[in-house]
């Protein structure tokens, strides 16, 4: 398999070829209309179709409540649930789930397509007995592997985390670890919820055959990162402190992680693809702000992560 397929394959209606209780579908949406059109068409040509699909927006993004509303009628039940005040992944995430009527959820992303046999593959493994699940990511254009289901988080040698755009558990779990953590907006949710869930005893287990389609996230290709570098610092900073010490992180390999973090992200954004924002420019004062904002961002990552890891992380919004 080379390239993303364009073959449509017939859908099972409703959710009786499923695991008891139904799967949901969440997809997190960020003003990209034509990108969430093309992620809910191939939602709608899955070989079995889920019991919903939720998609959760930005509340007073017209275009993807337009979106949904013009495809409504070629898919399964499909419905808008609205972030209102604070927005971010782990908000979406803890909407999305926390509104399911599904027993099982599955996310996934605007940005990302699913391969046509995606919720199939996740319901065989639901009906094992599997608690959580982490499919195979693919880059659209040459077919290379992205992730591969479950990867190691880099604070230690753990093979614990799920791709955020191609993640599925059941709801109960969710609820018991108290959800995602609405601080990490942008990047690292998937670690985060891969983390607590191993922490209490859940393993994530590879599902590679539940395939989904997605322009490669990290390095010189991201698209994104550009304008939200100083977040994405925040979050990384945040999650090694947040967790450092249940993992047993030792202060020397803390302070490692961290400068090696900062390095990496002050590389990235020197990168041919991420001029954009407030990144832009090139030469020695560019390099100067860009060294600055990251460091700010990865130092009040750092403060907030551990005031986090001293009181108890923020329930899940009921």
């Amino acid at each position: 398999m080379n390239a993303m397929p364009s073959s449509r394959i017939d859908p099972t209606p409703g959710d009786a070829a499923l695991v008891d209780g139904g799967l949901s579908v969440v997809v997190c949406s960020w003003k990209r209309p034509e990108r969430l059109r093309r992620c809910l068409k191939g939602l709608y040509d899955q070989s079995v179709l889920p019991r919903e699909i939720l998609v959760v927006g930005v509340e007073g993004d017209l275009d993807t409540a337009h979106v949904v509303e013009d495809l409504r009628s070629q898919g399964p039940t499909t419905r808008v649930v609205w972030q209102r005040g604070r927005a971010g992944l782990g908000n979406a995430r803890n909407l999305g789930w926390s509104s399911a009527q599904g027993e099982w959820v599955a996310f996934i992303d605007d940005d990302a397509i699913a391969d046509p046999r995606w919720i199939e593959s996740l319901a065989k493994h639901f009906r094992n007995g599997t608690t959580a699940l982490g499919g195979q990511v693919r880059d659209p254009e040459d077919g290379r592997i992205i992730s591969d289901g479950s990867f190691r988080f880099w604070l230690r040698d753990l093979h614990l985390c799920p791709a955020g755009c191609n993640m599925a558990f059941r709801k109960s779990w969710l609820e018991a670890v108290g959800g995602f953590d609405e601080n990490l907006a942008y990047g690292f949710d998937d670690h985060d919820i891969g983390i607590k869930l191993t922490l209490s005893g859940v393993r994530v287990t590879d599902a590679p055959e539940a395939i989904v389609w997605h322009r490669r996230s990290w390095g010189p290709a991201r698209e994104t990162l550009g304008p939200n570098l100083p977040q994405y610092a925040w979050s990384g900073a945040y999650l090694i402190a947040r967790h450092a010490g249940s993992l047993g992180v030792s202060k020397a390999e803390y302070f490692a992680r961290f400068c090696a973090l900062l390095i990496e992200l002050i590389a990235m954004s020197r990168s041919p693809r991420s001029d954009r924002g407030r990144f832009r420019a090139r030469g020695p004062r560019s390099l100067v702000r860009t060294t600055w904002s990251v460091s700010r961002s990865s130092f009040l990552g750092t403060l907030f992560g551990w005031r986090a890891a001293k009181t108890s992380s923020r329930p899940a919004r009921q």
